[in-house]
């Protein structure tokens, strides 16, 4: 019963929004893309409003090879200065510094430490996700047998103090200021 009720809701809710953005002038629905089943997700706390969360933290994935770790300390309209570190065992990793621009989910990330590696990853606020295919010039920040190529970093910090403590492996701090 529980189930056909919250349905039920989410329809209804899906229905009045529909009926809004009708109302709504062009301009404004044009600036906000988000389904109706988003934003009542967004509405009940089930997943983030990437409009307002910010990529100022620190990122982390684990596995049985190793701790990946991303890093952004910056703002919005500034940019952001990055650090990755991608760990494909004991001596086998990527690691680089760089910068990047946000709009919206995508995130336009700059490697400029060794060769010019850029591309254009998805953050989702939750997520850092690369794309699958990058260019070659990204090889240069690996070791042999490593690869960037759709490599994800989850969120476990807020903020440019986290952020500044992340810690990579030949280069020691990742995002050492802002």
């Amino acid at each position: 019963m529980t189930r056909k009720f919250a349905l039920f809701f989410l329809l209804l809710l899906s229905g009045c929004d529909q009926i809004a953005d009708q109302k709504r002038p062009a301009t404004e629905n044009q600036t906000e893309p988000l389904s109706s089943l988003e934003q009542a997700a967004i509405e009940a706390g089930v997943i983030p409003d990437v409009r307002n969360v910010s990529l100022s933290g620190a990122f982390e994935r684990q596995s049985d090879l190793g701790e990946d770790r991303f890093c952004a300390v910056g703002n919005d309209q500034g940019g952001y200065q990055v650090g990755l570190l991608a760990v494909f065992g004991p001596d086998s990793k990527c690691e680089g510094l760089g910068a990047a621009e946000r709009d919206g989910e995508d995130v336009r990330i700059t490697l400029d430490s060794e060769q010019r590696c850029s591309f254009t990853a998805s953050f989702d606020g939750v997520a850092l996700r690369l794309p699958g295919n990058l260019p070659e010039s990204c090889e240069s920040y690996c070791t042999p047998r490593a690869g960037l190529n759709g490599v994800s970093f989850y969120l476990v910090g807020e903020g440019d103090a986290v952020a500044r403590s992340t810690r990579g492996r030949e280069i020691e701090n990742l995002c050492p200021g802002g």
